[in-house]
C-alpha cells in the first residue's frame, strides 16, 4: 500500500486493530524495512462528490424500459422503508416506482400493471416436494460479523467460519423482504422483513498464472491467489463471472489469502483472481539502496509494483510514470483479461479492479482493452493522465471509491482526474467517505465493503440493493 510519496507513514496511523487488512498490513511492512515515505473545479453540482455521497453520470441517454417483477422484488427493501411494514395499495407502488425508476428511463406502470406486479410478487412458490414454499423474497446483505471485533479482520475471525485445506466458509448476515397480501383489506399488500443469514463459501488456490500477450509473448504472474466459487454440499461450481483485483504498491496477491470475504457476494458464481505484481526498481527512489552481501554489495531497493514511478510529488499531484513499464504491464494484463474472458465466455462478465496503484493500472487496462468489459472497481486511486479515453468504453461502469481523509491520493487533484472521465461522458459511480478505522489511504475493512457493494451492482444489475432469496434463507 506504500506509494512513492508515502514516506511519512507510521504504524500509529493504522488504527485500533492489532492486525490490519492486506493493504494496511503491507504499508506497515514497507515502513519497517525503511521505505519512507491543481485540479480544476467541477463545473456542475452533479460532478461534486460529497463525504458519504454517491455520484453517477452516464454517457448515453436512458431508454424507456418496462418494469419487471424481478426489478420490483429487488426494490422491496426500499418499499418496506417507505411503508414501514404497513398495508398499502397499487397506487403507493406506482408513486414509489415513479420516484425510484422514473429518472432511469423506466416506463411508469398503470394501476392495473402495478396490481399485477403485486400479485406476482405475493404468489406462493412450490418447493421440490410440491409443498408451498411462500413467495420469493429479496435478500439485502448487511455484511459479516467478527467473533472478536478487535481481532484480525480475516476469515478465521468471522462468525460461522469453517476453514478446510483448500476452502473456506462463513456467514453473511442480512434481511429477507417478502411481499404478501394484507389481512382484512381487499387488494392491499405489505412487505415483511426477517433477519437471516446465508452460508458463503469458496475454494482457495495459491498458484502462478501464465499469460500470453496479443503479440504472442509468454509471461506469468507469480504467487497469485484464486478464489473459485463453491457451494456447500456440492463443492466447486463453474464460474459465471470473473473479477481480477490488482493490489496496491508494495503489496502482494498472497496478502489476500485470508480475506476471501472481501470479494464474495451471495447469488453469484464469481471467480476472483489476485495476481502479484513483479519486483522492480523505482526511478523516483534512485537513492534508496539495500546491502545484498559482499558479492552484489549495494543495490537499489525493488518493490512489487505495476509500473515505474519517475517522480515523487508527495501526494500533492499526480506522479509521472515510465510509459515503457506501463505499456508492458498493460499488455500482460490484457493477456490475463483475455484468459478470463475465454473462461466465462463473455467480456462483459469480466470485471477489473484494484487499490491505489492497482486502481490506476486496472483503469488503464480496462479502458484500453479491445472489448468492453463488465466494469471497473477502483479504490483510493485515479485514472492516469497517460491513459487514453476510448469513446467506445463510455457505457462501461466505473465504480470509484475515495477515502475522505486520504493525503496520498488527495482529493484536491484526484477530483480533476475524475472530472476528466465525466467530461468525456463516461459512466462513473463515485463515492467518497472516511474509513471508520481512521487509516486514511491505507484502508482496512472498508476495502471489502466497497468491493462487495460495487460487485453487487455490476453482477446483479438493477439497483444492486438486493438479490433474490428463497424461503430457506430466513
Amino acid at each position: 500500500a506504500l506509494e512513492p510519496h508515502e514516506r511519512g507513514f507510521s504504524e500509529a496511523a493504522v488504527g485500533a486493530r492489532p492486525a490490519e487488512g492486506p493493504m494496511a498490513a503491507a504499508a506497515c511492512a514497507a515502513a519497517r524495512r525503511g521505505a519512507g515515505g491543481k485540479a480544476t473545479k467541477a463545473r456542475a453540482n452533479a460532478a461534486k462528490a460529497t463525504v458519504g455521497g454517491v455520484r453517477r453520470t452516464t454517457g448515453k441517454a436512458a431508454v424507456s424500459k418496462v418494469v419487471s417483477i424481478r426489478l420490483v422484488r429487488s426494490l422491496l427493501p426500499g418499499l418496506h422503508r417507505l411503508t414501514k411494514g404497513k398495508a398499502f395499495r397499487a397506487q403507493v407502488l406506482r408513486a414509489f416506482l415513479r420516484k425510484r425508476l422514473g429518472p432511469r428511463g423506466f416506463r411508469q406502470p398503470s394501476v392495473a400493471d402495478a396490481e399485477a406486479l403485486l400479485r406476482g410478487l405475493a404468489r406462493a412458490r412450490r418447493a421440490d416436494g410440491g409443498e408451498s414454499a411462500g413467495p420469493l423474497g429479496a435478500w439485502q446483505p448487511q455484511g459479516v460479523r467478527y467473533i472478536d471485533p478487535e481481532g484480525v479482520a480475516s476469515v478465521k475471525n468471522l462468525q460461522g467460519s469453517s476453514i478446510g485445506t483448500s476452502w473456506a466458509t462463513w456467514n453473511e448476515y442480512g434481511n429477507v423482504y417478502r411481499l404478501s397480501k394484507a389481512e382484512g383489506a381487499k387488494c392491499s399488500y405489505k412487505v415483511a422483513c426477517t433477519n437471516a443469514f446465508k452460508r458463503l463459501s469458496c475454494s482457495v488456490q495459491r498458484r502462478n498464472l501464465d499469460v500470453v500477450t496479443s503479440e504472442g509473448e509468454k509471461s506469468s504472474f507469480k504467487s497469485c491467489i484464486v478464489f473459485e466459487p463453491r457451494r456447500i454440499g456440492i463443492g466447486r461450481v463453474a464460474p459465471q463471472w470473473s473479477f481480477i483485483y490488482l493490489h496496491s504498491f508494495s503489496n502482494r496477491g498472497v496478502d489476500y489469502l485470508d480475506f476471501p470475504q472481501y470479494f464474495n457476494i451471495s447469488g453469484a458464481a464469481l471467480r476472483v483472481v489476485i495476481p502479484t505484481a513483479p519486483n522492480q526498481e523505482q526511478t523516483c527512489f534512485k537513492d534508496w539502496n539495500v546491502w545484498k552481501g559482499n558479492k552484489l554489495q549495494w543495490r537499489r531497493i525493488k518493490f512489487t509494483s505495476w509500473f515505474d514511478y519517475l517522480t515523487d510529488r508527495g501526494g500533492k499531484a499526480e506522479n509521472d510514470v515510465d510509459l515503457h513499464s506501463l505499456l508492458d504491464m498493460r499488455a500482460r494484463l490484457h493477456g490475463l483479461i483475455r484468459r478470463e474472458v475465454q473462461r466465462v465466455g463473455d467480456p462483459k462478465r469480466v470485471i477489473v479492479g484494484g487499490a491505489s496503484q492497482g486502481c490506476c493500472v486496472a483503469l488503464d487496462a480496462a479502458l484500453t482493452y479491445p472489448e468492453v468489459l463488465g466494469g471497473v472497481v477502483g479504490l483510493v486511486g485515479h485514472v492516469l493522465g497517460s491513459t487514453p479515453l476510448d469513446p467506445a468504453k463510455r457505457s462501461m461502469p466505473l465504480h470509484l471509491f475515495h477515502e475522505a481523509t486520504d493525503q496520498e491520493m488527495n482529493w484536491k487533484w484526484v477530483q480533476g482526474t475524475e472530472q476528466r472521465l465525466l467530461d468525456a461522458g463516461f459512466n462513473v459511480v463515485s463515492r467518497r467517505e472516511a474509513d471508520p478505522s481512521g487509516s486514511g489511504h491505507w484502508i482496512q475493512e472498508i476495502e471489502g465493503a466497497w468491493i462487495r457493494s460495487a460487485l453487487r451492482r455490476l453482477v446483479h444489475g438493477g439497483t444492486g440493493e438486493s438479490t433474490s432469496a428463497s424461503s430457506s434463507s430466513a
